[in-house]
């Protein structure tokens, strides 16, 4: 593949790994993604080199560590593996053999990632065995696939009938990590989860979508990989490099320069970037990995679970993110994307896990209801203002704001936004809200001893928190 630069399954792995970190930004804000971005030219220049692999993971951690606790849930994936590949790297340069390097860093990693791909999986599915994730009238499979026909310039379709998601959803989701797990039909959980994961990047989550394929890699055997590259023709890889460009290009134009996704209307139909941009994506990863799910599933030479001890911190770290919803510890970021689960208050929605029996801490027991909080950020030094970006990292950091009044959210989210809001600069902020029946109306709320009481290190870096309905109302779809 003349124009995609790939010679080894290292080498694919890293390709489709820097793009789907690029494609982050690229999905609506490309301009958040500069620092990354000379990093992800770097690995898809020389996708095979260690040291290029290990400054894109050094970058990549490293952004995704500024976005901490409310990342996004394939970012946090992303930290793991980029520690994951340092691991990796670290070993592979123990190799006197420097051809050697490259299947030493695969193998030194490939049964953590396969462990930590199916424990996402696990928790995905197993969060959304509740109540309101089987509500057609509320449930995100519904709402969401709702989504995808507005999104792309068509009415959206009555709840009721796409009902049938929620099952088929669930479904799919305890299927393909079970099919990717069996060696005999590993190729077919590949390309079940090709498609499923496709059709939901056609709700601007190809960014996943994008991670979850790459970490598909570490499945297949080497050299079921090695092989299909070698057959692989040449417009494959013109067709992935020019789909990228034309990404870049529509998502630059228009969610950038222009900051608005509409191309033209018509009558009853709209055309807007973020479709253009979804069958570009579905072009460009198609035409590269849909061979190599489909033909790579050869019986494997070596054993497929193989890692350094120390990598395996990895899914252990994955699965401990995965329970903190259960644990009290915290709502974001732990897989429950898209699954209505609802465990604060005392209350739960799950339909085998009871309230609060494993909680560790009373996070979400302390629940406030905010009826109005306001901030002021124009003490933003401008280099804090580049980082930060400005309002949008700030309401993306705490995404409860766009629920108050209607919802309540634990009281630590409160705190912790706050005391985020003066550290990034703000001159002052104001907070109204109820706590334990008491109702407190705060006009400075930066010199209130209570919300500004510290927290620790682990409160600030990776507890981050959603808002919850009033007990007896069903959870609403959120991310």
């Amino acid at each position: 593949m003349r124009l995609l630069r790939v010679q080894t399954p290292l080498g694919l792995f890293s390709s489709v790994w820097a793009v789907a970190a690029a494609l982050h930004y690229l999905e609506a804000e490309p301009f958040t993604g500069l620092p990354i971005y000379p990093f992800v030219i770097l690995l898809l220049l020389y996708p095979e080199r260690l040291w290029a692999i290990a400054a894109f993971a050094l970058a990549h951690g490293g952004l995704i560590w500024l976005n901490l606790p409310a990342a996004a849930n394939h970012a946090v994936i992303g930290f793991l593996v980029d520690g994951g590949l340092l691991i990796g790297c670290v070993q592979a340069l123990r190799s006197r053999d420097p051809e050697s390097r490259q299947r030493r860093l695969w193998e030194s990693i490939q049964g953590p990632i396969r462990a930590t791909v199916a424990i996402v999986y696990f928790f995905a599915a197993f969060h959304k065995l509740n109540s309101s994730f089987f509500d057609p009238t509320v449930s995100c499979a519904t709402s969401q696939l709702a989504w995808i026909f507005e999104l792309h310039g068509f009415p959206r379709p009555p709840h009721s009938v796409l009902s049938f998601n929620i099952y088929l959803t669930v479904a799919l989701e305890l299927v393909i990590p079970v099919l990717l797990l069996w060696p005999r039909f590993v190729h077919v959980g590949a390309i079940l989860g090709l498609v499923f994961h496709t059709a939901v990047a056609w709700a601007r989550f190809f960014d996943f979508a994008t991670v979850i394929f790459a970490l598909y890699l570490f499945f297949l055997p080497w050299d079921g990989i090695q092989r299909e590259l070698n057959r692989l023709r040449g417009w494959a890889g013109a067709c992935f490099v020019v789909s990228l460009g034309g990404i870049v290009a529509t998502s630059f134009v228009f969610h950038g320069f222009r900051g608005s996704p509409v191309i033209f209307r018509l009558s009853g139909w709209t055309l807007q970037a973020d479709t253009v941009i979804c069958a570009l994506w579905t072009l460009m990863v198609w035409a590269v990995l849909l061979p190599i799910f489909l033909r790579s599933n050869q019986p494997p030479a070596r054993r497929g679970w193989t890692g350094v001890a120390l990598a395996w911190v990895i899914p252990v770290l994955a699965f401990v993110n995965g329970a903190t919803s259960y644990l009290g510890l915290k709502t974001e970021a732990n897989y429950s994307m898209f699954s209505n689960l609802r465990t604060e208050g005392g209350h739960t929605n799950h339909f085998l896990v009871p309230a609060g029996l494993f909680f560790v801490s009373d996070y979400q027991n302390d629940l406030v209801r905010v009826d109005s909080v306001v901030g002021y950020p124009s003490g933003l030094f401008p280099w804090q203002a580049w980082l930060e970006e400005g309002d949008r990292r700030v309401r993306r950091n705490s995404r409860w704001l766009a629920d108050i009044p209607q919802a309540r959210v634990p009281f630590i989210e409160v705190k912790r936004t706050l005391q985020y809001w003066k550290h990034i600069g703000f001159t002052k902020a104001s907070i109204t809200y109820v706590r334990r029946g008491e109702r407190y109306q705060v006009d400075d709320a930066f010199s209130d001893r209570e919300l500004m009481r510290p927290l620790s290190f682990w409160e600030r870096k990776f507890l981050a928190f959603r808002t919850v309905e009033d007990d007896g109302q069903p959870s609403h779809c959120r991310w």
